[in-house]
């Protein structure tokens, strides 16, 4: 059985399990690269656990960051476990070991900096600058990506209501909260926009805005700004904020609520902001033995 016929497969698959295009792409690319090494018409049941140390391997020398690295061995060993789930194939995922992604330093924008974004975004055309200023203001006031912003419709944005719903990964919808001043950048930007889509965002034309235009938006407010933004750092940025505002609001943080807003599916990648969120608390509290001491 050739190996580009149990890829083909294995993609069939993971389109059938409902994953997004987007998804779908990167599994092509990051496991495509393997097929590639190894040959695609070679047979699978020729393949042996020294093929696969000899791919990884390959990736290890290669001159690519530890990150990118750590995600080509994490899609090659879903690929691979897959296989060994449905074939009585000669090698085993379970000797494959994903190295861990080094851990980004989350830059927090200053109440000065965040009100910097908003006063750097300009257009010639007036509701095409609210528009851009409602997207910024939507994924960094309630941590929708990128991806969310352009499928979201007009009908799901509840402005008298202070929420919307939106659709993520797995197209599995959730309600998230949306603040008074995101819901005066859309109010402004749908009463002046021309055209009346049932999409909330559209682009200078009138068709849905695509992920590559706010991209590409994006990448140019952050060309105008002393500090880098990108709509990741915006989604970031909101989770850090909300668990720091929950805390000097109630003492403590709801982290399952946070969970929810996000759309994760699993809590250790939303408690990243709570240590986030509890260093900055514990460094702003200054407790300094030493000033004690010194009676400082």
């Amino acid at each position: 059985m050739r190996l580009d016929f149990v890829f083909s497969q294995f993609i069939r698959t993971k389109k059938l399990n409902g994953l997004s295009k987007k998804t779908i792409n990167v599994y092509e690319s990051f496991v495509g690269q393997f097929i590639c090494y190894i040959g695609a018409d070679i047979d699978i049941y020729s393949l042996n656990q020294e093929d696969l140390e000899n791919y990884i391997v390959y990736q290890v020398e290669r001159n690519i960051s530890r990150n990118t690295f750590s995600t080509y061995i994490r899609h090659f060993k879903i690929f691979i476990r897959w296989v060994c789930d449905n074939f009585n194939v000669n090698f085993t995922y379970k000797s494959i070991k994903v190295p861990k992604s080094t851990k980004k330093v989350v830059r927090v924008y200053s109440d000065p900096e965040i009100k910097q974004i908003f006063d750097s975004i300009h257009y010639q055309v007036e509701w095409i600058e609210y528009r851009n200023k409602a997207i910024i203001s939507f994924m960094l006031d309630s941590g929708i990506r990128q991806g969310e912003v352009c499928s979201l419709r007009a009908s799901n944005v509840f402005t008298e209501l202070n929420r919307m719903s939106v659709y993520g990964k797995g197209n599995k919808e959730r309600i998230v909260p949306l603040g008074r001043q995101s819901v005066l950048f859309y109010n402004k930007y749908r009463s002046l926009c021309p055209f009346n889509s049932e999409m909330a965002f559209v682009s200078k034309s009138g068709d849905p805005i695509n992920n590559n235009a706010v991209k590409l938006m994006v990448s140019k407010l952050s060309k105008r700004l002393p500090f880098d933004i990108s709509s990741h750092k915006l989604r970031h940025n909101f989770a850090t904020n909300y668990c720091l505002d929950m805390y000097f609001k109630n003492g403590n943080i709801d982290i399952y609520r946070l969970m929810i807003i996000l759309g994760h599916e699993d809590i250790s990648t939303t408690r990243r902001y709570l240590h986030i969120a509890n260093e900055i608390i514990a460094s702003s509290e200054c407790l300094s033995h030493l000033d004690k001491v010194f009676d400082i």
